[in-house]
């Protein structure tokens, strides 16, 4: 019969964030909490509440998730970080019945933002082990675009695994149990582990029953306690059914399932057939990528760079070929340094498109080595692959000898890919940046800038929304089209600027020019032509409502401006310039 296990990381990015930080702290937490260290700070940070949070587009940072010290302490989720961080402070400064002094202040709030890559990076190597250690058929739970009742991250904390004929294997399924806890401690995590007949029920289990461990029998008699979360069902549903005083899947399962069809849905329906067993939910199998890596152990210690950089273009060579058997070029490397007394250098180096150039490798990680320094003797050298992806193939052109420019195109990709590269090498991956248009109709907020290296975070954005029609103001100019170099100004300003206290003259008064006379560095400044308006609003989901009127004028002293009135309060604004 079919056995599946479930394994929940209870509050995994807070498990994530914690075991990083005890792996640089080999030695157990350092009582010099003052000192700024690495591995001191990571001490201290293991003893600290600690609080994640996400930028919010209506509510700005709020609390998505807390460790168990900051919620006893009054953290919740979806309150503002200012606020959970005052929370913690003020329970932290007061006295109480075990304390008669208040704790000290290096216990004080750690607030970080919720890294969701990291955490999923993390759980797929979990995952990766655990195919290793107990079964090849391990998925990662697929979560739906909007949360579960119960949930408020959308992201996978729990990893299933079809026990199907491995269990004889681990001296039945309670060995399977100690197995996959003994692998996760060495991830420094803990798990809450259930076993089922089902996907459904194996969740559930591992979700919402009180035992530490469970191994269900063969039924749904071990469900019916369960709170009726247990059933991944949306939030609109359990409040409908806890109105109604249905706590349990138990007595979910009394009520005839026709008239909850008609009342709650058909999801509700499809959940109570998943977890009694009705219907089988596949599992949706994880691929890890292969892994490739390459090892040089030095037959004596050195610090001869001539050496190194010999030993790393050997790793190179046997990486390249690896990679070129798949069709696949390297994205991220890493590079480990061995040295005396145990200690270990490592260095990653992210690329901008994936290549298979062996100089152009070893170079990058040779330079890496030369800038890190190492303190002391080399033992061994390991190059591993990160991330890889699918060679770009490209026709330059049919006629090539007719246009040699066009011939030229694809080594011109494969320059700037190359320069890139080693720009990042040399000043840092955070300092050789890329532009993207965003979504967010205001100008000041159209643009999205991410690390050319960084892969994980180049994303494809939607450009900015098209502008509604002009209105014919004054003349009969137009608004510059999409393709006209004078849609958009040449300087935009960081911030708009405003046009002091505007004033109107005899002519503004009588009807003339819909606009004042400005001032501005100390000069008065007239509109003689304008263009526009062109309306720009911000969404609903951005937080407060913005709404600008935009105009290209041109002033009697010659300026080109592009400027805006505020909906909202009158007030002008100065926000690029054309010359």
């Amino acid at each position: 019969m079919k056995r599946l296990l479930s394994v929940w990381l209870r509050n995994w990015p807070i498990q994530r964030l914690r075991s990083e930080w005890q792996r640089q702290v080999p030695n157990g937490p350092c009582p010099d909490a003052s000192s700024r260290s690495p591995n001191e700070r990571a001490a201290t940070a293991l003893r600290n509440p600690v609080i994640l949070w996400k930028n919010d587009p209506r509510r700005g940072r709020v609390v998505v998730g807390c460790c168990d010290d900051a919620a006893r302490l009054g953290v919740r989720l979806g309150i503002a970080i200012a606020q959970a961080t005052e929370l913690v402070h003020q329970a932290l400064s007061r006295p109480n019945k075990e304390r008669s002094t208040p704790l000290s202040t290096d216990r004080s709030p750690i607030a970080i933002e919720h890294d969701p890559i990291a955490d999923r990076v993390a759980l797929e190597k979990i995952a990766d082990q655990l195919q290793v250690t107990v079964s090849p058929m391990v998925a990662i739970e697929t979560i739906e675009k909007r949360p579960w009742a119960g949930r408020l991250l959308s992201e996978p904390d729990t990893l299933l695994c079809d026990l199907s004929g491995v269990t004889h294997l681990f001296d039945d399924e309670p060995g399977v149990l100690r197995s996959v806890h003994q692998m996760l401690s060495t991830f420094g995590v803990v798990g809450k582990l259930a076993i089922a007949d089902n996907l459904a029920a194996a969740w559930a289990h591992a979700h919402h029953n009180p035992e530490p461990d469970f191994v269900s029998s063969h039924g749904v008699n071990d469900l019916r306690s369960l709170s009726i979360d247990g059933l991944r069902i949306e939030t609109e549903t359990q409040y409908t059914l806890h109105r109604l005083g249905i706590q349990t899947i138990g007595s979910v399962l009394n009520l005839p399932r026709p008239g909850l069809a008609r009342r709650l849905g058909k999801t509700l329906v499809d959940r109570i057939a998943e977890i009694t067993g009705e219907i089988d939910v596949p599992l949706q199998v994880h691929h890890a990528e292969q892994q490739i890596a390459a090892t040089h152990e030095l037959e004596y210690p050195t610090d001869d760079l001539e050496i190194i950089e010999d030993r790393v273009t050997r790793l190179v060579e046997q990486i390249v070929a690896r990679l070129a058997t798949n069709q696949r070029g390297a994205l991220r490397l890493v590079c480990r340094l061995d040295l005396i007394g145990r200690s270990q250098l490592t260095t990653t180096i992210g690329l901008f498109s994936p290549t298979l150039e062996k100089n152009h490798l070893a170079r990058l990680v040779y330079s890496s080595i030369e800038a890190s320094r190492p303190k002391s003797s080399v033992t061994k050298l390991t190059l591993m692959v990160l991330q890889s992806d699918r060679l770009r193939s490209r026709q330059n052109s049919l006629f090539a000898q007719t246009d040699p420019s066009l011939a030229e195109s694809g080594h011109s990709d494969r320059n700037l890919a190359q320069l890139v590269d080693s720009l990042t090498g040399r000043l840092g991956r955070d300092a050789v940046l890329g532009v993207r248009l965003g979504n967010n109709p205001l100008p000041e907020k159209a643009y999205r800038i991410y690390a050319l290296t960084d892969h994980r975070t180049r994303k494809a954005l939607s450009r900015l929304p098209t502008t509604q029609r002009p209105q014919r103001q004054g003349r009969s100019f137009k608004l510059p089209s999409a393709m006209d170099s004078r849609r958009r100004p040449v300087r935009l300003l960081r911030q708009p600027m405003p046009l002091g206290t505007p004033t109107h003259s005899s002519a503004d008064r009588a009807g003339r020019s819909p606009f004042p006379v400005f001032r501005f560095d100390g000069d008065l400044h007239r509109v003689s032509h304008w263009w526009g308006p062109e309306r720009i609003e911000s969404g609903w989901w951005e937080g407060p409502t913005i709404r600008r009127d935009y105009y290209r004028i041109e002033t009697d002293t010659g300026h080109l401006w592009w400027v805006f009135r505020e909906i909202t309060s009158g007030q002008w604004f100065l926000h690029g310039r054309f010359s």
